[in-house]
């Protein structure tokens, strides 16, 4: 070795004029009261911390507030809020007025703070009080001074961390604050979570991209010049720049070993220094890398057994040659303990993965040793609080594993104290895994099984997997039977009761769930859990449609619950439960504005008790009643409302969360907000359940079939058909989409077998024996279409397809007579669409009837917000009725009307389908009007910009890179989006522009002034 290396010690930043330049301006837009969240990414090595190092100096200098975290690699003892954790205890150090004003925030100190008692349902609001009191002192830090809070090394981030990121960044208004976040994008392989974060940050108008790529050959040598201090000859200078392919580390490490052969890869390089070091350091160096990145002095001097002497000149040796640093000793940063980090974290992969694997196991069993003596408590606390985590992964990684039970119980209690569900599944289920293969599991745990199996199944469910939430509560279940314990054993069913109407097709299952939980506590006194047996029966009931007894149920809890104290929140829960089921029950009664009433008492009582589940269904339930009515607004507001909510306290994917997003995607569809729609019904690599999945895929099915993907809608159709859905709007809208591709594409006797199937599929199996589905309606219409296009093709005589037709449309009219609308009546869209099936009769039988088609563009006017029966306002059409101008303009071409008659149709329904870009409709119309002899002049063909320009801030940043040169999976890459997705936004842009190629694309976007030779840079951090 060369002795001691530099290593950037009083060197300047090299080649990171950009980067720096973008910090620089994030921090100038805070202080002006912009906030900024920026994104650092590169690959490992690059020199990510240094920009960091120089970005808090520069804010330091300018008066900020400086705040940061790191997370570390903790292979699988996944540490709940870990680098926000560093921060709150730095904060509790310098302002610990805030910390105590902020009661939340305790759960986030090191350490940790028991929640104390709390119902399940209470802890539902949990994580929300935690992200709300972190921002709430943000927005306090920033009234006296900008802050600068800075997260490393995101790709390592706990996804309670990641959640409470994303809450911040989406609520960046106004704050003099600059959020940094730096992950390795050399680490983000197609499944890592951090890539769905990503992709949905980087759509924030606030958060922009700060790629840190390699140094260009000149700066590289630069760099390498600056390292050597003139020690090294010219020609190995620009050996050394060259083999570091620009990344900073790696030359620092070439520069340090360049009189040791210089080894190829860079495990060689790293470990070539290291073999450099005396035989003590390098054995010093291999216990401290099983510890992790971070290593306690204490710690290292009981597992390495060595004289107090030796390892301090051990250590000496390691710090002289920077492998190690003493913590806190590199800006930033602060210090609590005495403690040793390796200065770069390949540093220590290098290592550790050199180690035997007898070696290596020895060495975590040491560590767990040492950590399980270190505490005072019995079973029921296997390591001191806030190191069960970091016990388990030792203890399993030694093969001791009693204790990586006792400690996995612990950490999941850990966990949920920090309001951290997805830990706590992760640290539960592997306590589950344990309990078979340790005797006397309970005495070792402190636990029963029970206990830690309802933990597991709550945070399955908290975190968007309704699947495994089943399975684990059907076992919850199952183990409080065997207990005996009616009360206990009451509250686990009712639970289990409502995570089996999460899956359609369950209902029945839930019924009898339901009604045993309420059997077990009836003869008992009034308390919340018989208020709750009542409430969720009577839910279980009004789903089934049993709104007699469903009614006789709520009214019986809200009784139980009246006779409680008004301070017991369990029983507030309940008591709004109750109410939301009877406005429910209203609604179907015919009284929708009386069961808004309702819904308007329960949803402050819900959020009081803290019952989040309670409170999104509200939401769920206003929406959807004003979606019956037509009122597409406003229920979006509601969906939306009901969105931010669940977003914020990470029940996105579970119960009426996910409820709320597929009918806000739908809504959107219906106004004709497709971009949004098809941005929502995106999971963006969302590591979400099969069931999940369906049901979103299954709603944005409607706008990629509209816009005329039809082989990316194959997929996905074939895709849910082998899933064999059972539930019934997956089922509905898998007919639909299908039905309308195959039109579309003139295959009427496919569409005419996916409306059968649909038909069949939502009136049998768990559905038979209810009440006519109102989804037949629709079906039943796109069947009619389907046999007016076979007829008019040839492929079946008429009278064939006019007798099948009429039998469509009586079942459409038999479902309008014995269905139940929620309003007691038929809404606007169930009546659209049975007007659709008379009107396309018409297509068949009798003579064209045009009159059939004005009332088809009348009915569907609540599309674009016109109240029922009144026309829409001139020029201002919804998608389908656009569909209905076409028909209408063929109905009177076929009666003989004068070509000029239809031209204004034609062209009302062209901008209509120009301005959703719906491909095959606007085919359509182009099609009829050659037909016709009518010419559609290409001004108004392609649709002019809206605003600043038709295109989204999305399109263009994917046009921008396509005009860089980029492939559509480089353009993926780049933006965190799939190349399925980078086809689907080019194929929207080229229909917006009139384009039939990328290349035509750029060139029409360039000409109009859409795009500007900046746009190439601006793609980069563009949402």
């Amino acid at each position: 070795m060369t002795g001691v290396a530099r290593l950037g010690v009083g060197i300047g930043l090299v080649g990171r004029r950009h980067e720096v330049s973008a910090l620089t301006a994030a921090l100038d837009r805070a202080v002006a009261c912009r906030p900024t969240g920026v994104l650092l990414s590169g690959d490992a090595g690059v020199g990510k911390s240094r920009l960091v190092t120089e970005a808090v100096e520069r804010a330091r200098t300018a008066g900020f507030t400086v705040l940061l975290g790191r997370c570390l690699d903790a292979a699988e003892s996944s540490l709940p809020y870990l680098p926000f954790t560093e921060i709150v205890g730095a904060l509790a150090a310098v302002h610990p007025e805030l910390v105590g004003e902020h009661v939340a925030l305790r759960h986030l100190l090191p350490g940790g703070y028991p929640r104390g008692p709390q119902s399940g349902e209470d802890r539902d609001l949990g994580q929300l009080r935690v992200f709300d009191a972190v921002l709430s002192v943000l927005d306090e830090l920033t009234t006296t001074a900008p802050v600068l809070l800075v997260v490393e090394d995101l790709h390592w981030a706990d996804r309670s961390s990641r959640d409470l990121l994303i809450f911040l960044l989406s609520r960046l208004s106004g704050q003099r604050l600059v959020v940094l976040a730096t992950y390795r994008s050399d680490d983000l392989h197609r499944r890592h979570p951090l890539r769905p974060v990503l992709s949905e940050l980087v759509r924030l108008p606030a958060v922009e991209r700060v790629e840190v790529a390699p140094l260009d050959a000149e700066r590289a040598l630069e760099l390498v010049r600056l390292l050597a201090d003139g020690n090294l000859p010219e020609p190995m200078l620009h050996n050394l720049a060259r083999r570091s392919e620009g990344n900073a580390f790696f030359a620092e490490e070439l520069v340090s070993a360049s009189s040791d052969g210089l080894p190829h890869g860079l495990a060689e390089v790293l470990l070539a220094r290291i073999e450099g070091l005396s035989a003590a350091t390098q054995r010093v160096l291999r216990i401290a890398s099983v510890a992790g990145r971070r290593v306690q002095h204490d710690r290292l001097a009981v597992v390495s057994g060595l004289p107090v002497d030796e390892l301090e000149q051990a250590l000496r040796e390691a710090v002289t040659h920077h492998v190690l640093v003493a913590a806190g000793s590199e800006p930033p940063g602060i210090s609590t303990d005495d403690a040793y980090v390796f200065r770069h974290a390949l540093l220590r992969e290098a290592i550790y993965h050199e180690l035997l694997p007898g070696e290596r196991s020895r060495l975590h069993a040491a560590y767990a040793a040492l950590l399980a003596d270190q505490s005072r408590g019995g079973p029921e606390r296997a390591a001191e609080p806030g190191h069960a985590a970091e016990l388990a992964h030792h203890a399993m990684a030694g093969h001791d594993l009693s204790l990586a039970l006792a400690a996995s119980v612990q950490a999941a209690n850990e966990a949920n104290d920090r309001e951290a569900p997805a830990e706590m599944l992760l640290h539960a289920e592997r306590a589950i895994e344990l309990w078979p293969a340790v005797p006397d599991a309970e005495a070792v745990a402190g636990v029963d099984e029970g206990t830690i199996t309802r933990w597991a199944a709550w945070g399955a469910s908290a975190t968007g997997d309704p699947d495994r939430g089943i399975a684990l509560g059907r076992r919850a279940l199952e183990l409080a039977d065997q207990r005996g314990d009616p009360m206990r054993t009451a509250a686990i069913a009712r639970r289990y009761a409502l995570r089996l109407l999460d899956l359609s097709g369950r209902e029945q299952e839930a019924l009898e769930v339901a009604r045993r939980a309420l059997q077990l506590v009836a003869d008992a006194g009034p308390s919340a859990t018989l208020a709750w047996g009542h409430a969720v029966l009577a839910r279980v009931l009004g789903t089934l449609d049993h709104f007699t007894e469903a009614v006789l149920q709520a009214e019986t809890a809200l009784e139980v619950a009246r006779r409680l104290p008004p301070d017991d929140l369990s029983a507030v829960g309940a008591t709004a439960d109750a109410l939301v089921t009877l406005a429910v029950c209203e609604e179907y009664g015919g009284n929708p504005v009386r069961a808004r009433q309702r819904l308007g008492e329960a949803k402050p009582l819900a959020r009081r008790s803290g019952n989040l589940s309670v409170e999104l269904r509200a939401y769920f339930a206003v929406g959807i009643s004003l979606l019956d009515e037509g009122r597409l607004a406003e229920a979006g507001d509601e969906f939306a409302a009901g969105e931010e909510r669940a977003a914020a306290t990470g029940t996105t994917w579970g119960g009426y969360g996910l409820e709320c997003r597929v009918a806000h995607v739908i809504a959107r569809f219906l106004r004709g907000d497709w971009d949004d729609a098809e941005a929502a019904a995106e999971l963006a690599g969302e590591s979400v359940s099969a069931t999940v999945a369906s049901r979103l895929t299954a709603a944005g099915l409607l706008t990629s079939v509209a816009r005329g993907r039809f082989d990316a809608a194959a997929r996905r159709l074939v895709e849910l058909g082998d899933s064999s859905p059972v539930d019934d709007q997956v089922i509905m809208l898998m007919g639909e989409a299908g039905a309308e591709a195959a039109l579309w594409q003139s295959r009427p006797a496919e569409a005419a077998e996916h409306v059968t199937a649909a038909l069949a599929g939502i009136n049998s199996g768990p559905h038979a024996g209810q009440a006519p589905h109102l989804g037949g309606i629709m079906l039943a219409a796109l069947g009619v279409s389907a046999q007016a296009d076979l007829a008019a093709a040839g492929q079946v005589p008429v009278a064939e397809a006019a007798e099948a037709a009429r039998m469509l449309v009586a079942t459409a009219e038999h479902t309008e007579a014995h269905g139940l609308p929620r309003a007691g009546t038929l809404g606007p869209e169930g009546r659209a669409w049975l007007c659709r099936a008379r009107a396309e009769l018409t297509r068949i039988a009798g003579p064209p009837d045009p009159s059939a088609w004005d009332s088809l563009v009348t009915a569907f006017g609540y599309e674009t917000g016109a109240h029922p029966g009144e026309p829409p306002a001139a020029g201002s059409y919804g998608y389908r009725q656009a569909y209905a101008l076409l028909r209408r303009a063929e109905a009177l071409l076929e009666g003989g009307a004068p070509h000029g008659q239809v031209e204004p149709d034609l062209r009302a329904a062209l901008r209509t389908a120009e301005r959703l870009s719906a491909r095959p409709l606007a085919e359509a119309v182009r099609t009829l009007a050659a037909r016709a002899g009518v010419r559609l002049d290409p001004t108004h063909v392609r649709p002019e910009p809206v605003g600043p320009g038709p295109l989204t801030p999305r399109e263009r940043s994917v046009l921008a890179l396509v005009a860089a040169g980029h492939t559509n999976r480089q353009v993926g890459a780049e933006l965190f989006i799939s190349e399925k997705t980078v086809s689907v936004h080019l194929s929207r842009v080229m229909a917006k522009l009139g384009a039939s190629s990328r290349t035509e694309a750029v060139s029409v976007a360039y000409t109009r002034g859409l795009l500007a030779p900046a746009d190439r840079e601006m793609a980069r951090a563009d949402p």
